[in-house]
């Protein structure tokens, strides 16, 4: 019988799931004060100590590392699942005692993936280019260097690099997936080769935010990577668990339309981005 772990990643005390196939990690256990109670990314061969530059992907290195016997493999957040009934919006939002109780139901991964290679969270459309759109987030410097150094390390990649972060306006949020363990390895290997370069040419920037450096180019790197390999992705619907706002098909179908409109208008007038 397959075995699939789905990381769920928190920083502090709050519910999270708990039952098979989720598996809690404490993230930045290395330098938090607090011990969750559960598994921390500060065991073994670990990147723990880097979590306010690698965020999410603390859990992810230690997965990688230190799992053994796994099929299939995930990534999700305390606040942040994979509704796997739904896949028209990209993002909809639950109450706490809605979503935790309820049933959460996980599809038989042996057949799902035998028709798709990775399941990623569902695109959000934005009215310009992804280089636009990190660009005007981040360092714009930070991007250039770490384009640089896919040309260097895996020439083979900047194609795909292009296509996702030049002629897309869309950006598959959070660093979420789950993949088959075979492909999880490829796809660490290179993406991690990428980022401890750019770890190493990149200044890190003070403000606490702009510092999550790494997990930001890593959810555009994902894209990336699963164009370059030709990847059937299967796109999943994004549950939050969140008290206050409010989001379902109505905002989604919205914003979908007016960003999608404006990306196709302002075009020519960033179109040269993709000749650099």
């Amino acid at each position: 019988m397959s075995k699939t772990v789905i990381l769920v990643c928190a920083h502090k005390r709050d519910e999270c799931l708990d039952t098979p196939p989720y598996m809690p990690i404490q993230v930045g256990k290395a330098i938090s004060d607090v011990d969750l109670g559960f598994t921390g990314d500060d065991t073994g061969d670990n990147i723990s100590a880097r979590n306010r530059n690698f965020c999410e992907l603390t859990a992810h290195y230690w997965a990688w590392k230190n799992l053994r016997g796994v099929d299939y493999i995930g990534l999700c957040h305390y606040r942040r699942y994979f509704d796997f009934g739904s896949d028209l919006c990209n993002v909809v939002t639950a109450t706490t005692r809605r979503f935790f109780d309820s049933p959460h139901p996980v599809p038989d991964f042996d057949s799902l993936f035998s028709r798709c290679d990775i399941v990623m969270s569902k695109p959000k459309p934005y009215p310009y280019n992804l280089y636009r759109d990190y660009s005007r987030c981040h360092r714009r410097e930070d991007l250039d260097t770490l384009r640089d150094i896919v040309a260097e390390l895996t020439p083979d990649y900047v194609e795909a690099f292009d296509e996702v972060f030049f002629r897309n306006n869309r950006l598959s949020h959070f660093n979420m997936f789950v993949m088959p363990w075979s492909r999880f390895e490829e796809y660490s290997e290179w993406l991690f080769t990428i980022l401890f370069e750019a770890e190493r040419r990149i200044p890190i920037p003070d403000d606490p935010v702009q510092a999550r450096i790494f997990g930001y180019m890593s959810e555009r790197l994902m894209s990336v990577y699963a164009r370059r390999n030709r990847l059937r992705v299967k796109y999943q619907t994004v549950v939050m668990v969140n008290d206050a706002k409010r989001k379902g098909k109505a905002s989604y179908i919205y914003h979908c339309v007016m960003n999608n409109l404006l990306y196709f208008i302002t075009w020519p007038f960033y179109r040269h981005r993709a000749a650099r």
